[in-house]
């Protein structure tokens, strides 16, 4: 504290810094369980998947579709997986260090379990059910400084930030899903051409109906108009990341606008290497 400043000063000042990082961060940078409950989902959140979608799932293991009620199989039996194992007598230790008691372990599981079901993003009732949250929580956000500056302990008390911290978690968890588009454009095509030869490698078993070689380009632009920019928006404007909102978003228009100009080729070339053809070889005989 400055050499002129008081006792009490230095606790308002001190007391202001707090509520300040509370509310503009929903009550998340003040909750350490809820931070490693996202870190541990984004980090188990494709344990065991086959990679294909969760339809083909429920026909290849409907012992699976029945546990789990046939909804967000995959995404459900990785949190599952890993929770069994987490609970092995070997991770004794771990758990100690995780969890003060049984009701932070209950909260943990199942912070985990919703955050991964939102990654689920071919259920459609999900992601509107979604949208709507996201905007009965951040409709006003313009004005939510207003909400809390000022108020005093008992009036912050009565603010309920649930629901927005629920929504951000949600976001943070579906971006690391798909990380790789809000990254630098050589990561994104890193990555984008390995989930092709996986799509392309589960159409070839027969086990998808969609083959990746059609379309793969125009599919690109979409999914970014449709699903990374309005998801890097949210996670710029809902401020909770600072600067890095910025950057998420700026990578995203970057790199979609990239693949708008060398998507096309880019396209050739994985469909060419999937298929063993080499693009700079004469056809002549």
């Amino acid at each position: 504290p400055p050499p002129s400043e008081s006792s009490k000063e230095t606790k308002a000042r001190r007391r202001d810094n707090e509520v300040g990082l509370f509310f503009s961060t929903f009550g998340i940078a003040c909750d350490p369980l809820a931070q490693l409950a996202v870190v541990f989902a984004a980090l188990i959140h494709d344990v065991e998947h086959t990679g294909v979608p969760n339809t083909r799932l429920a026909v290849e293991n409907p012992k699976l579709a029945e546990r789990f009620h046939n909804k967000s199989l995959a995404e459900q039996n990785s949190a599952h997986v890993a929770w069994v194992l987490l609970m092995e007598p070997e991770f004794v230790n771990l758990r100690q260090c995780m969890f003060s008691s049984a009701c932070s372990r209950e909260r943990f599981h199942k912070l985990l379990i919703n955050v991964l079901i939102a990654t689920d993003i071919a259920d459609r009732d999900r992601i509107g059910r979604e949208k709507l949250r996201w905007k009965n929580a951040f409709e006003g956000l313009e004005n939510w400084a207003k909400e809390w500056k000022g108020k005093s302990d008992n009036e912050l008390a009565k603010i309920d930030v649930s629901d927005k911290a629920t929504c951000v978690l949600e976001q943070i968890v579906l971006a690391s899903d798909i990380a790789h588009t809000m990254q630098h454009w050589l990561t994104f095509v890193k990555w984008n051409e390995r989930l092709y030869k996986e799509l392309w490698a589960a159409y070839r078993a027969g086990r998808a109906e969609d083959d990746p070689t059609i379309g793969w380009y125009e599919g690109q632009i979409g999914f970014y108009d449709g699903y990374i920019i309005p998801l890097a928006t949210k996670l710029k404007e809902c401020g909770v990341f600072g600067t890095a909102g910025d950057e998420y978003l700026g990578n995203a228009l970057r790199n979609k606008q990239e693949w708008v100009e060398k998507g096309r080729e880019i396209s050739a070339r994985f469909d060419a290497t999937i298929k063993n053809v080499d693009l700079t070889s004469s056809s002549d005989p």
